[in-house]
C-alpha cells in the first residue's frame, strides 16, 4: 500500500473526505441521544464524502474531452513543421508555444522531458499513462509508439491518426447534437414527475382518514407510531429527522412529505447520471445534471408545500 505523501491528487480527493464523514458519524454517534439524528447526520456525512469524488471525476472527464478534441490539432501542426524540414525536438519546441487548451500542458511536460534527454517511445509512453482515462489518446498514442519501434515512417503515421481522430470527434459531436434532445425529454418526464409527486402529497396529506384499520396498521392514527422495531423504524427514524431538519410538518405529514422530499432527490440524481451516459457516454458527465434536477426539485417542492399546501 502506497504511503501518503505518495498518493495522487485524485486519492487525496476520494479518500481524504471519506475519512471526514467516517469522523462525523463518531461525533454524531457521541453527541446525539436520538436515532432520527444521527442517521440525517450520516446521510449527509455520506453525502460529503462522496460528492468532492465526483466533482472531481467529472472535471477530469470535461478536461480530458477538451484533450481529445486538440489532439488532432497538435498532430496536424507537427506533422507539418516535419515536412518543412524541422527535427522532431524542434517542432515539439514550435509546438509548446502554441495554444491547445488543456492539452498544452501536457505537450510542454513531453517537450521539457524530450530536452532532459529521455528517449522520444517513454515520453510518448510517459504521456500516454498520464491520460490513461482517454481511450482515444492512449490508443493514437500506442500506434505511435509501434511505428517508432518498428521503424516505420512516425510523420505518416501521426497524419493517419490526426486524419482519425478528427472523424471521431465529429461523430461523436454529432451524436451529441442529436442525444441532446433525449436529455431534454428527461428534464420534461422529471419536471412531470415533480408535479405528480405535489399533487399526491396534496392528496395524501389534505385526506381525512375514517377510523378503520388495515391490517396491522390503524388508519388515521400516526403511521411511524405504529411501528416498533426492524428495517420500519429505521426507516421512520430517517424520514423523521428529515422532516425535523426542513421543518416539513408533524406525525403523517410529516411522514408522507419526507417520502415524496426523497423520492424528489434520489429520482434528480438517477435521471441526472442517465443522462449523461446518454449524452457524454459517461455517468461522471452526467453530475452536472443530477445537481441541476436535484436543486430545482428540491427548492420547488419545499418552496411549493410551504406556500400552497
Amino acid at each position: 500500500m502506497k504511503k501518503i505523501k505518495e498518493w495522487t491528487i485524485e486519492e487525496y480527493i476520494k479518500y481524504f473526505p471519506l475519512l471526514g464523514g467516517g469522523i462525523t458519524l463518531i461525533v454524531a454517534a457521541i453527541i446525539f441521544r436520538d436515532v432520527s439524528s444521527i442517521i440525517v447526520v450520516s446521510l449527509f456525512a455520506i453525502i460529503a464524502g462522496v460528492v468532492p469524488y465526483f466533482i472531481y471525476k467529472y472535471l477530469r472527464v470535461r478536461e480530458i474531452t477538451a484533450m481529445e478534441y486538440q489532439l488532432p490539432n497538435f498532430l496536424r501542426d507537427l506533422v507539418e513543421e516535419n515536412k518543412s524540414g524541422m527535427t522532431f525536438l524542434r517542432s515539439m519546441e514550435s509546438c509548446s508555444r502554441r495554444d491547445y487548451g488543456r492539452l498544452s500542458k501536457e505537450i510542454n511536460k513531453m517537450y521539457n522531458q524530450l530536452t532532459w534527454g529521455v528517449p522520444l517511445d517513454e515520453a510518448i509512453l510517459s504521456f500516454s499513462n498520464r491520460i490513461k482515462e482517454s481511450s482515444i489518446i492512449k490508443r493514437s498514442m500506442n500506434i505511435i509508439l509501434e511505428a517508432y519501434r518498428s521503424g516505420g515512417n512516425i510523420v505518416s503515421t501521426m497524419e493517419s491518426i490526426a486524419s482519425d481522430t478528427a472523424i471521431i470527434k465529429e461523430a461523436e459531436k454529432e451524436r451529441k447534437s442529436k442525444m441532446g434532445q433525449q436529455i431534454v425529454v428527461m428534464y420534461m418526464i422529471y419536471f412531470t414527475f415533480i408535479g405528480i409527486v405535489i399533487a399526491l402529497t396534496k392528496t395524501l396529506t389534505s385526506f381525512s382518514f375514517g377510523e378503520m384499520s388495515m391490517g396491522a396498521i390503524q388508519v388515521g392514527q400516526p403511521i411511524c407510531k405504529q411501528v416498533s422495531s426492524g428495517a420500519s423504524k429505521l426507516i421512520c427514524s430517517l424520514l423523521y429527522g428529515i422532516c425535523n431538519v426542513f421543518g416539513l410538518g408533524a406525525e403523517n405529514e410529516c411522514y408522507y412529505r419526507s417520502i415524496f422530499l426523497s423520492m424528489i432527490v434520489i429520482q434528480g440524481l438517477s435521471a441526472g447520471l442517465v443522462s449523461g451516459q446518454i449524452g457524454e457516454e459517461s455517468v461522471f458527465a452526467g453530475i452536472k445534471h443530477s445537481l441541476i434536477m436535484m436543486g430545482i426539485g428540491f427548492f420547488a417542492y419545499l418552496i411549493i408545500i410551504k406556500m400552497w399546501i
